[in-house]
């Protein structure tokens, strides 16, 4: 006898009362399947990743590990300037994004008028705009005035990575920078040619990101080092502050900056899944051994027995 044929046999009251059960239990068996598809969506498929260079350090060593937990996860990241990582983001091009920067209100909000979904921005650590200089360059600091003038009267005083990078954006919102329209910033293409055109200018400053010559037991980082001379920048009140963790925490070092994780994705898939690793106590600890400054500090609790042990 089929499952049907015993089903007609029934009466009709029972047969309601039978099929309403039956019903109840083949959409939990859908919710089921339904929660747990829901539940592996951040560890399998494919994300593109837009981040400005000066973050790639950072950026590569988390992602390293999330593929590592997850192998059926794999991310793309494309390197753009952050200017440029911005305008994909409010044009709907990129949808994750690695930059320095949050997105604005009116941004979130015209992102979400065009997509149906809210981008969200979630700070994970802080890094810092950082000023070199060649080795045979006799300075050690640098003033917040000789910065922003070097910046305006050009000559290879100052220089950027890339104009419409992070590090600028930076350095010009601490000063409160208001470029002369028609004004040229110097820049190279990115930090390596940079530091090549400090070590051959000697009176020549850069700045590139705390992250690129932050891990300290990367031997090309270690090499790098040998041949640039990193300058404290004397604050507005006279003092000469170091771009180290310390002073970026204290928040002594003026040109500091936020690392910011922005996606826009419906549900919880890669994206809030790679945000929520970051955040937490493993993805922070990956920061630290970045050379950077977490920004979700965890404290490590001991539980000591004073009982005599017999």
């Amino acid at each position: 006898m089929v499952f049907s044929e015993f089903i007609g046999q029934l009466k009709p009251s029972v047969r309601r009362i039978f099929n309403f059960i039956f019903l109840i239990i083949l959409s939990g068996i859908f919710l089921s399947c339904g929660n747990k598809k829901e539940e592996v969506s951040h560890q399998r498929g494919e994300m593109t990743i837009y981040a400005d260079p000066s973050n790639k350090s950072l950026l590569e060593a988390l992602t390293q590990i999330y593929t590592m937990k997850y192998p059926e996860v794999k991310f793309e990241i494309i390197y753009k300037p952050e200017n440029q990582v911005l305008k994909d983001l409010q044009d709907t091009v990129a949808s994750a994004a690695f930059i320095n920067q949050p997105l604005s209100e009116q941004q979130t909000k015209y992102i979400a008028q065009l997509t149906d979904v809210t981008p969200r921005s979630t700070l994970l650590a802080y890094d810092a705009a950082v000023f070199v200089t060649s080795i045979q360059n006799p300075i050690d600091s640098i003033s917040l005035d000789q910065i922003k003038n070097g910046i305006l009267e050009g000559n290879n005083q100052i220089i950027f990575d890339d104009g419409n990078s992070g590090n600028f954006n930076t350095v010009k919102n601490v000063l409160n920078l208001e470029i002369p329209a028609g004004k040229a910033i110097q820049a190279e293409e990115n930090a390596q040619k940079l530091i090549e055109f400090v070590q051959k200018s000697p009176k020549s400053v850069g700045v590139i990101g705390l992250n690129e010559i932050s891990e300290k037991d990367n031997p090309e980082v270690e090499k790098l080092l040998q041949n640039i001379k990193i300058l404290s920048v004397i604050d507005e009140k006279g003092v000469a502050q170091k771009p180290e963790v310390s002073n970026i925490l204290a928040m002594n070092y003026p040109f500091f900056k936020g690392v910011y994780f922005i996606v826009r994705e419906p549900g919880f898939g890669i994206g809030s899944g790679f945000s929520r690793f970051a955040g937490s106590n493993q993805g922070q600890l990956i920061v630290k051994r970045e050379g950077l400054q977490p920004n979700f500090l965890y404290e490590r609790e001991v539980e000591v027995n004073l009982d005599n042990v017999e």
